[in-house]
């Protein structure tokens, strides 16, 4: 099969695409998916260059969000077919620890994920575990339903699960011109928030973030922002998105009101940040550390998509023997959206 293989770890030169690798091999419990879609995440890039901590076993093949079609089910698959279009959910669980058994897939000790733990979607076909597959309608076309997994579940967890953003409340969002930021920004006003987003490329994307609905478009500074939304918002913000992490903490920790809530969701500026205890608890703040969401939330993401409610943002769709500039494009950080690759 076709699939883009990682022997060693580093830049994007690293990545082969081949088309002699064999097809997965199925347990009882598993379908193979013909990969027709698959999106672009910052956390292949980190794998690709080198995730710390994590024993990546070489040869590997990226990538974790999957959409496509069954070929093939295994001996003991009854709920499914060939032929079916499927969303496949990210992680693998065991379904045995208290987690999995309260329907929390994503907090599951014995985790996997496809494109770290096991083989991802940089590939004409993986092998899946049937219970990560959903049912994919017919009207949803497989390179926006490829968005989903990773970037829409993230913020849809974050935003409406875990801080349950309310009508009239008010969302920060740094970095806001990506994946996850276009469905921030979405899923914020279907829950009737008003949002400021920061840029770094401002004004050239001020226009874009608008038409994808924030209220105030900023640059990505937050010197700036600081400024800015004191004048905006003299009591501070309801809610904070941030993946970026050292670079931005402390200012979405300080332009919380009393009462506010920061959810982290990345780090990608480093792993430490200094946390004032004593503002914490005197300003009543609540802080968020999550990744990804449920398999009952994916399904949720994915039915506001198949009714129009929301729409990913696709920057480019590259074949999958460009995934090397594919990855440029991603670390150049001047995409817009989602980077879409057809396998």
């Amino acid at each position: 099969m076709r699939a883009v293989v990682l022997y060693q770890t580093g830049d994007p030169e690293v990545l082969q695409y081949r088309e002699d690798i064999p097809e997965p091999q199925l347990q009882p419990d598993e379908v193979l998916v013909r990969v027709r879609a698959t999106s672009l995440n910052r956390v292949d890039i980190v794998i690709r260059r080198g995730y710390p901590g994590l024993e990546l076993r070489l040869p590997h093949i990226l990538g974790g969000d999957i959409a496509g079609e069954i070929v093939e089910c295994g001996s003991a698959v009854e709920h499914l077919r060939p032929g079916q279009r499927v969303l496949v959910y990210p992680i693998v669980w065991c379904g045995r620890c208290s987690l999995c058994r309260r329907g929390l897939e994503n907090l599951c000790v014995n985790w996997q994920y496809f494109g770290m733990h096991r083989a991802g979607s940089y590939a004409e076909y993986v092998a899946v575990p049937a219970c990560c597959c959903i049912e994919l309608p017919e009207n949803v076309d497989f390179a926006e339903a490829a968005c989903l997994p990773i970037a829409g579940l993230t913020a849809f967890h974050a935003l409406v699960s875990v801080a349950q953003l309310q009508p009239g409340e008010t969302l920060l969002l740094w970095g806001a011109s990506g994946g996850m930021g276009n469905f921030a920004i979405q899923l914020a006003k279907l829950q009737g928030a008003q949002v400021i987003a920061t840029t770094r490329r401002y004004p050239q994307l001020e226009a874009t973030l608008s038409e994808w609905g924030a209220d105030f478009v900023l640059p990505h500074d937050p010197d700036v922002v600081s400024a800015k939304l004191r004048e905006l918002l003299p009591d501070g913000v309801d809610v904070v998105l941030d993946y970026v992490g050292p670079s931005t903490f402390p200012s979405s920790f300080a332009l919380l009101r009393k009462g506010g809530r920061v959810v982290l969701c990345g780090i990608l500026t480093g792993r430490e940040s200094m946390l004032s205890l004593h503002q914490t608890y005197l300003r009543h703040l609540t802080i968020y550390g999550i990744y990804l969401g449920t398999l009952a939330e994916l399904k949720r993401l994915l039915e506001l998509l198949a009714t129009g409610q929301l729409r990913p943002a696709i920057a480019e769709r590259l074949p999958l023997s460009e995934a090397v500039h594919a990855h440029r494009l991603m670390e150049s950080s001047q995409h817009v959206g989602k980077l879409i690759l057809l396998p």
